[in-house]
């Protein structure tokens, strides 16, 4: 009788308790770590970089960690699609002409209307 226990029990398939696996192996897996966290290739301008070294260093983090927090606070803080994208120019060191574009003209007739 003790074997026809032992057979039943070797039959039975064994099930692995808690969630089923998300990915079905490490390659699909690393697959879809990358399609998630993208890498961008950014080039800083002026004092950029080591300001976001100096943060890094003063955190004990990466710069790839500053970075991500600060871009996710502007994202945050402002409505870039209503308000577009302004500020400097990009300076490049090999161009002389790295210079911020001239503003617009003022027109002041714009000033000149009636509240009545």
């Amino acid at each position: 009788m003790t074997t026809s226990l032992l057979d039943t029990a070797a039959a039975a398939p064994t099930v692995k308790p808690g969630r089923p696996a998300k990915h079905t192996d490490a390659a699909a897996r690393q697959k879809a770590w990358r399609a998630a966290n993208k890498v961008k290739t950014v080039r800083l301008d002026g004092k950029l970089a080591p300001t976001i070294a100096k943060l890094a260093e003063q955190f004990e983090t990466t710069e790839t960690h500053v970075i991500n927090n600060m871009l996710r606070f502007a994202l945050v803080n402002k409505n870039w699609t209503q308000t577009g994208i302004g500020g400097w120019d990009i300076s490049d060191a090999r161009l002389k002409t790295g210079k911020r574009a001239a503003p617009a003209e003022r027109d002041d007739s714009l000033d000149a209307f009636s509240l009545v």
